[in-house]
């Protein structure tokens, strides 16, 4: 967006122009990632047609048997820290997260 500004929008003749300029490539831009989407999806849905038709299974989420979900073990704050504290990458990971938290 900066670019564009830069590039185009900044040279219009008053901030009103140059705000049409800004409205029109961000509408510009959505038709455009809707259009995509739309071309995607459809291209999508044609393969999964054609490969029904032809008798190819295509592995899908839909076809396959839900896993059966594991218990997760409840973590008291002590468990937690241990826990954190046990691997050098999220002991990292913490600091980055407490680092921004103060900041």
């Amino acid at each position: 967006a900066g670019q564009f500004v830069v590039r185009y929008a900044s040279r219009a003749a008053n901030f009103g122009s140059s705000l049409h300029r800004l409205t029109g490539a961000i509408t510009f831009a959505g038709v455009m990632i809707c259009t995509f989407f739309h071309l995607s999806k459809n291209f999508c849905d044609r393969q999964e047609a054609m490969a029904k038709a032809t008798g190819k299974a295509a592995d899908t989420k839909e076809d396959a048997a839900p896993a059966p979900k594991k218990k997760k073990a409840k973590m008291s704050m002590v468990d937690s820290a241990k826990f954190l504290a046990s691997s050098q990458y999220l002991r990292l990971v913490a600091t980055l997260v407490l680092g921004y938290g103060l900041s």
